[in-house]
């Protein structure tokens, strides 16, 4: 049973005095999944008291704080916690350090703007693209990298406006929206295709900062006589010559700066032998795919010139891992893309010029956090089982990270 704005279905918690924070918990506004914010704890209008929560902890700091939620990330590995201030509504990211210490970082400066930063957040991906475009003075196509970071520029004055209090007492680096805003806005890379096309349109902007963001920016396009006959898929024809892959051993996907492309079976001929050859190893039905370039783990990609599905290996012959890399060429540039550009704010984070002005926030848990689900959404398939690329990516010890 919840709580009316009155109290009277049991009363409100000593300390919660704040009226403006008892009206929107009696209403249920404050129970939403937004913005990597999960404030469903509080849909009974209850909110849980911080020595509830930590009672074994004897945390220090606590006394007038009330959970509202829990934060989708970790700090140093701890559960992040969203607290109000019962008596001034102020909201707070909070984690207890090792000696029962609540360390808090101030998220909005009362539950009501805490509500307009979520919607801020959220609907970066409901916007019209357009509306980017124009802000960013671009005729060109609205999705993009461009695209991208006027859509952060507007986010950021957006943010500002919905809560300057909390911009003022953070001298204007308060934790958490920046990050949660940028990753956001990366929805805007590429337009979804239509039925026929790739899975996404990339256009020669998303590739051309792909092959910055993983080397000197060398794009390369193939002519027509560059590729295989058996490569009959239109958009990826057209995704080959008009727009080009990028030339970098950095990439995920390394491809040659020249020569013409090749099926699987033409330098590998030993491990596309006939079926009724028991000692022949890798994947067969491969032989006739367009051997497209290198992967990490030491694989080649194919590409089903018939269909565009893109493929990889089983170079070692143990099945792993799964043949289905992903759906298209597109969608390999779009995932590489948003993947790299996820790197490279991890890495801006990880060697900071200044001391980091959070008690609790951490950039790079938060990206290593929601990293995965990013990926996951572009195409749901590649993360199907274990024995997919990214899957396997993802749990490799050895390497890190997904995002090192």
């Amino acid at each position: 049973m919840g709580l009316d704005e009155s109290g009277e279905a049991g009363g409100w918690p000593v300390g919660l005095t704040d009226g403006a924070s008892r009206a929107l918990l009696a209403s249920g506004e404050l129970s939403w999944c937004y913005a990597y914010l999960d404030l469903r704890a509080t849909s009974d209008g209850r909110p849980e008291a911080v020595g509830d929560r930590f009672a074994g902890l004897d945390v220090e700091g606590g006394e007038g704080l009330f959970v509202l939620g829990e934060a989708l990330y970790s700090s140093g590995r701890e559960e992040v916690v969203v607290l109000l201030d019962g008596a001034s509504g102020a909201v707070y990211l909070a984690c207890p350090d090792g000696d029962g210490v609540l360390r808090r970082d101030l998220l909005a400066s009362s539950p009501r703007a805490l509500i307009a930063l979520m919607v801020v957040v959220e609907s970066m991906t409901l916007c019209a693209a357009g509306d980017y475009e124009r802000a960013a003075g671009d005729e060109g196509a609205p999705y993009g990298p461009s695209t991208v970071d006027a859509a952060v520029r507007l986010g950021l004055r957006e943010l500002r406006e919905a809560d300057p209090e909390l911009w003022e007492r953070t001298d204007g680096r308060p934790a958490h929206w920046e990050s949660a805003l940028l990753v956001r806005a990366l929805a805007w890379g590429a337009e979804p295709g239509e039925a026929g096309d790739t899975e996404f349109v990339i256009g020669p902007e998303l590739v051309e900062d792909l092959a910055e963001l993983t080397g000197d920016g060398t794009v390369r396009r193939f002519g027509p006589d560059e590729l295989p006959v058996r490569l009959v898929h239109g958009p990826t024809r057209r995704l080959l010559t008009d727009v080009g892959l990028p030339v970098s051993g950095r990439c995920a996907l390394a491809v040659t700066s020249d020569g013409p492309l090749t099926t699987m079976a033409e330098p590998h001929p030993d491990d596309f032998a006939s079926a009724d050859d028991e000692g022949s190893g890798g994947r067969r039905h491969q032989g006739a795919h367009v051997a497209l370039g290198r992967w990490i783990y030491d694989l080649d990609v194919a590409l089903d010139g018939a269909t565009g599905r893109i493929e990889l290996s089983d170079r070692f012959d143990d099945g792993r891992p799964a043949p289905y890399l992903h759906r298209d060429l597109g969608t390999v540039l779009h995932v590489l893309w948003t993947y790299e550009r996820l790197r490279a704010e991890r890495r801006r984070w990880s060697r900071p010029v200044a001391s980091s002005p959070w008690a609790v926030f951490r950039p790079q848990e938060f990206l290593d956090g929601v990293a995965e689900g990013v990926l996951r959404a572009l195409d749901p398939h590649a993360w199907e089982t274990e024995e997919h690329f990214w899957p396997m990516r993802a749990d490799d010890c050895h390497m890190g990270e997904l995002l090192e």
